[in-house]
Parts: C-alpha cells; sequence; structure tokens
C-alpha cells in the first residue's frame, strides 16, 4: 500500500514538473514574438517619420560651409555689400588688395581671420523659412532697408560660397563665440549659427592701417626741420627709453615727462586713418614740416608732413635710406633688435616700394610729434645770471 501510494505521488510531481516546462518554453516564445513585433513596430514608426520630414535634416547641425575650409586656398576674391558700402577684396601673388580704394593693400590678417572664421562658423538651430519673417532677424535684405551683410567667396568667376549675415543673438558675452542669423545664398533657410563673424561692413576698416613698424629701441636720432631752417633734435641717451636733446642730454625738460619717449616711437606701430594716391594729393599752400628718424644700424626714415587748416587733418609721405651709422651703445647693442647692413637695404627696398605711391592721413597725436618745433619740445631753463636786489638806491 505504502509503495502504491508513493508510485502516485511521483507520477504526480513529474506531470507537475512537465508542465512547468511547457509553460517556460511557451512563455519564452511568446516574448520573442512580443519583441520582435515591437521591434517592427519600431522600424516602421521610424520609417514613417523619415517619410514624412525632409532631407536635409542631416544640414541642421555641423559646419555652415561644411567643404569651405579645403577650399579656402582658391579663394581669390571677396565681395562685402551692405547698406553701408560696398567694396571688393582680391588677391594677387600673396597679397590681398582693396578694388575701390585706388587697389590699396588689404590688411592681410584680417581678410585671412574671415576666410577661417567663416568655414569653422557651425550651425545651432534651423529658423525660419517665410521672407515676411526675415526682417526680425535682419535678414529681409538690402532692398529692403535691412541691416544684412552680403558676403561672396569667390575663385574667379565662380562663386565658392555665399551668406547673408543678419543680426547678433544677445547673450550678454564679452568674448569668445558668438551667435548670428544667417543664411547661405540661394537658399531661403534661416539658420541660427555660432562662431566669430564679425564681417565689417566698411571699406575702410580693411585696408592695411600699419604704415611702418620701427622699434623705439633702434632710434638714435631724430631731428625735426621747420621751414624757417630752425632743427629741434633728439637723441637717445644710450639706454633703453632714455632720450634727451643733445645740449641738455638727460636734464632735459620736456613739454610733458614723456614726450622725448613718444617723438621717438612716432615709427612704432603707426597707423593711419586713410590714404591717397600721390599722383593725385595736393598741399595747397599749407607748410611742409620734414623730420629724419636715424636708427643705430644705418636705417633713415625722412617723413614730410602738414596740416590742412580746411578739414583738419595731418598729410605725411615717407621714403626710407640706407646710411652709414656709427657704434651702437652696449645697452642697446644688448637688446639684440639691430639689424644687419643686409638687413637695413632690403628694409630700405622694401619699404620704399610701398611709400612711394601714397599720401598718409594720421591721426593728430602722431601729426602733431612729427611737426614739432624746439619750442614745441622742451622747456629751456633761465641760464642768466640773477643779479641781486638794489637797495642802495643808486643803482641805474
Amino acid at each position: 500500500m505504502f509503495v502504491s501510494v508513493l508510485k502516485v505521488d511521483t507520477s504526480n510531481i513529474g506531470f507537475s514538473i512537465i508542465l512547468e516546462i511547457g509553460f517556460v518554453k511557451m512563455m519564452k516564445k511568446l516574448n520573442s514574438l512580443t519583441i520582435l513585433f515591437i521591434v517592427t513596430i519600431v522600424m516602421v514608426l521610424l520609417m514613417l517619420i523619415t517619410l514624412q520630414h525632409p532631407n536635409d535634416m542631416a544640414d541642421d547641425e555641423g559646419l555652415l560651409f561644411p567643404e569651405l575650409y579645403g577650399q579656402l586656398s582658391s579663394v581669390d576674391t571677396i565681395t562685402i555689400k551692405s547698406s553701408q558700402d560696398e567694396f571688393t577684396l582680391y588677391k594677387n601673388g600673396e597679397d590681398w588688395f582693396v578694388k575701390e580704394r585706388w587697389n590699396f593693400f588689404a590688411d592681410f590678417n584680417l581678410v585671412k581671420r574671415a576666410l577661417v572664421d567663416l568655414s569653422e562658423a557651425k550651425i545651432l538651430e534651423r529658423k525660419t523659412n517665410k521672407q515676411e519673417q526675415f526682417a526680425v532677424l535682419s535678414l529681409e535684405g538690402m532692398d529692403a532697408g535691412g541691416d544684412s551683410i552680403h558676403v561672396n567667396l569667390l575663385e574667379g568667376d565662380t562663386t565658392v560660397a555665399g551668406l547673408v549675415l543678419g543680426r547678433e543673438r544677445e547673450l550678454g558675452q564679452t568674448g569668445g563665440e558668438r551667435q548670428f542669423y544667417v543664411r547661405r545664398a540661394g537658399e531661403e533657410r534661416a539658420w541660427l549659427a555660432e562662431g566669430y563673424l564679425n564681417i565689417n561692413p566698411l571699406m575702410l576698416n580693411w585696408i592695411k592701417s600699419e604704415v611702418i613698424n620701427i622699434a623705439r629701441e633702434r632710434i638714435a636720432q631724430v631731428n625735426i626741420m621747420q621751414p624757417n631752417g630752425k632743427t629741434a633734435t633728439l637723441i637717445n641717451l644710450g639706454k633703453k627709453d632714455k632720450f634727451g636733446t643733445p645740449e641738455d642730454l638727460d636734464k632735459t625738460v620736456f613739454k610733458y615727462a614723456q614726450l622725448g619717449y613718444d617723438i621717438a616711437g612716432s615709427l612704432f606701430q603707426l597707423k593711419m586713418e586713410d590714404v591717397q594716391p600721390a599722383a593725385e594729393f595736393s598741399r595747397g599752400d599749407a607748410e611742409i614740416v620734414s623730420a629724419e628718424f636715424l636708427t643705430f644700424d644705418g636705417l633713415k626714415i625722412m617723413t614730410e608732413t602738414s596740416f590742412d587748416v580746411e578739414d583738419g587733418y595731418y598729410y605725411s609721405t615717407l621714403r626710407a635710406e640706407a646710411v652709414v651709422s656709427g657704434e651702437a651703445p652696449k645697452d642697446i647693442k644688448a637688446l639684440d633688435i639691430l639689424k644687419t647692413p643686409e638687413q637695413v637695404q632690403e628694409e630700405v627696398a622694401t619699404l620704399n616700394k610701398q611709400f612711394e605711391s601714397w599720401v598718409y592721413r594720421l591721426g593728430g597725436f602722431v601729426g602733431t610729434n612729427l611737426m614739432r618745433s624746439e619750442e614745441d619740445m622742451v622747456t629751456k631753463s633761465d641760464k642768466v645770471i640773477p643779479m641781486p636786489v638794489d637797495v642802495t638806491g643808486f643803482g641805474s
């Protein structure tokens, strides 16, 4: 009896095990089918989303001009047009020029920076493609009286890239990359882009403003010659940034403490405000003051400067020459800024090629220093021996 019951119980247990195994297999099969069903549904939904969205969604991120960086070396013309100005920058050899400013030199570093910045600008967001909304972003175009700037980069007559630059998005930051609303030329879609897109719309801000750059430490002597024949002379006292007159040396009393330093540094990073062709320029009746800057290593720069009372500007021409120089003081030689005679000859040739056709309009600070008379430069001490006060009553 005991054995029989035991067999029945064992049989029930085995049946239960078989049922449990079958249930597990069925559930696994159902789970697999469920997962497959879910995956299929997701794929169908993704396909429907893709079909209902434009194909250019890939353009919503990445560079504004993805291929421009690799094309920069072939860009030889830049046109910039706005409601304020319109001009063309073009490349000849390694130099850039401003076509509408007598083909004068453009600032190479400024042009290079603008090209690189355009190639590195990034898309942040897509914006409207409705023209009636462009005015809000300053992208409506110049014909509608807008403030947009139109920039085109060309290789010959072929457009490499074109940009309509709108207003800047205010972020309250003082530096770093900024955000602008833009449109690519030929497109009606507006974008929010990030980068250093500071394209200046004024032609004069693109010309090469630095006329000459002679380190103050190289200057040995400055002579400023007035039309009446009087000359004011400034000399280096043999030490860095120390200047005086030949008569008083370190006892020189300038009109203000830094005046000698300022005059000697007139050619250091000298920048102009504007330029004119020498062939078209006339000084009228204005007096010309000549100045010569002699360096310790044999460079001589001569300037002729006049003041136009009608427009209130100073105008100057420059010329370079190589001269025989004496031995420089040891403190000056220790600065390691002096050039060899061969380097000076090369410098003269380069500078004269740059100077020969132009008259430069200078700011008042530099213009005044290039025209100073001795009376405007130094204060002469009274060297008359004072006489005692006559208390006898017999003086004449």
